[in-house]
């Protein structure tokens, strides 16, 4: 699938790009700094309507700034916070809503999604965290896992079950009733895992609606797993990249084994794999729009098919380099880190070859 770039998109993909590179460079990675220039540079209301105070960014906009997002390793937990729980906010609307999104692109607040809990993987729409009225506001019972973007000085938004429905709640990390366990990723990152023991909730804090929230989840995970394939195309062409560099310089019997023919088309394979997930990426970009049963079986298709290219690029990549690869010192271990907590990430092979199966599709 061919994918012709305007001259804005060329100028945004250079310009993040820049940015992602000198972040890459610069520690501490995912400072309060590097957030500031995520901001200064628009990244923060890139995919928000102008009306919410956004740049108005079309999805394929986003899709390039993931893919160079993923070809830096970038670290500043931009997904999970803008993309996921950031689009989720924007659809859920309301004024408690509006004014943490407004917050949000301005740089002043961050926002994460308590979505998965434990022992039910990458099952969401029916949670065990419960939801009782309490007065004029309400009660949570219940934990979360994997929170991805929390720290202590985030806003959950976190779905849980009640009598109407799903409701969805907005609630600072420090409510009381709240405990935070922070825990550290493979991949060098952070997650939470978070409990509600009879935590309270005002009865503003609420969003969305019971009726409407369980499609707006779906829509804001779907874009995210978007997101998330073309960050996957960027960290795998890197790690191509990488690969093919080492094979011009690593010699054996007095000449670089990139020359050995066996070893080119292994390096051939791994583009392939690319370019189809690409052009994969680039069609679940295509559907967000689409009605929801469309979208949501295309998305998982585009990620079955993207979790497939990257293990074969990143086990390819090891390979290639032997004992190397794996070093701490060299970049290919980290980028194969990633890309195999990528290809878990909002759900693995079999869980996406499962929704288009039931969807009556095929990969």
């Amino acid at each position: 699938m061919n994918f012709e770039l305007d001259e804005g998109q060329q100028m945004l993909a250079a310009s993040v790009a820049r940015l992602f590179e000198d972040h890459a460079v610069r520690p501490p990675a995912g400072s309060a700094r590097d957030w500031q220039d995520y901001r200064d540079m628009g990244l923060l209301g890139l995919p928000f309507a102008e009306a919410d105070g956004g740049l108005g960014g079309r999805h394929e906009d986003v899709m390039l700034v993931m893919e160079a997002y993923g070809r830096a390793l970038g670290k500043v937990p931009y997904p999970s916070v803008v993309l996921l729980a950031g689009r989720l906010l924007a659809a859920a609307g309301g004024p408690a809503g509006q004014r943490l999104l407004a917050e949000l692109i301005d740089g002043g607040k961050r926002v994460a999604l308590a979505l998965y809990e434990p022992g039910r993987r990458y099952h969401w729409d029916n949670p065990m965290t419960r939801a009782e009225r309490d007065g004029d506001g309400w009660t949570l019972t219940g934990a979360k896992a994997a929170v991805l973007g929390a720290d202590r000085e985030t806003v959950l938004l976190c779905p849980a079950t009640t009598a109407e429905g799903l409701r969805l709640f907005a609630l600072p990390a420090e409510t009381a009733g709240l405990e935070m366990e922070m825990l550290p990723t493979p991949d060098g990152r952070r997650g939470a895992n978070v409990r509600f023991e009879g935590a309270s909730i005002p009865a503003t804090a609420e969003l969305g609606d019971p009726v409407r929230n369980p499609a707006l989840i779906a829509a804001a995970l779907d874009g995210a797993i978007a997101a998330t394939c073309a960050e996957m195309v960027g960290a795998m062409e890197r790690l191509l990249g990488l690969t093919v560099d080492y094979l011009n310089i690593r010699r054996q019997f007095g000449v670089a084994i990139g020359s050995f023919q066996a070893v080119q088309h292994r390096a051939a394979d791994m583009l392939m794999a690319i370019e189809q997930a690409r052009s994969m990426t680039i069609h679940a970009v295509a559907m967000l729009d689409a009605p929801a049963d469309e979208r949501g079986a295309d998305v998982a298709a585009a990620k079955a098919l993207v979790n497939r290219s990257s293990r074969f690029v990143g086990q390819q990549a090891i390979q290639l380099h032997g004992g190397l690869g794996l070093t701490a010192e060299y970049p290919a271990g980290r980028y194969f880190q990633r890309l195999t907590v990528l290809e878990n990430l909002f759900g693995d092979t079999e869980h996406h070859l499962g929704i288009v199966e039931r969807a009556g599709g095929r990969v």
